[in-house]
C-alpha cells in the first residue's frame, strides 16, 4: 500500500514538473519574481522543486540503474530506492 502511495507521488511529481518550469521562465522573461515579495517566495518554492527533479532524474539515470542494482540491495533505504527508482 505505501509502495503504491510512493509511486504514485512519484508519477505525478514527474509529470507535474512543467508547472514551475513554466513558472520560472515565465518570471526570467518578465521579472516578476522580482517586484513582489509573494512572488519571490514562489519563485524560490519553485527552484527547489526544480532541483528536486533533476537530482531525481540525475539519480534514475546514472546512480540507480540496473548495473548498480546488488549494491543497494544491503542498504537500509532500499525499500524506499526500489519504490522510486526500480517499479
Amino acid at each position: 500500500m505505501l509502495t503504491l502511495i510512493i509511486q504514485t507521488i512519484d508519477k505525478g511529481f514527474t509529470t507535474l514538473i512543467f508547472i514551475p518550469m513554466v513558472y520560472i521562465l515565465y518570471c526570467r522573461f518578465t521579472s516578476l519574481h522580482k517586484k513582489k515579495r509573494q512572488g519571490l517566495t514562489i519563485y524560490r518554492i519553485c527552484l527547489i522543486l526544480v532541483v528536486l527533479f533533476l537530482l531525481r532524474y540525475f539519480c534514475g539515470k546514472f546512480i540507480f540503474t540496473t548495473v548498480n542494482y546488488q549494491r543497494f540491495t544491503d542498504s537500509g533505504l532500499f525499500p524506499l530506492i526500489k519504490t522510486i527508482f526500480y517499479p
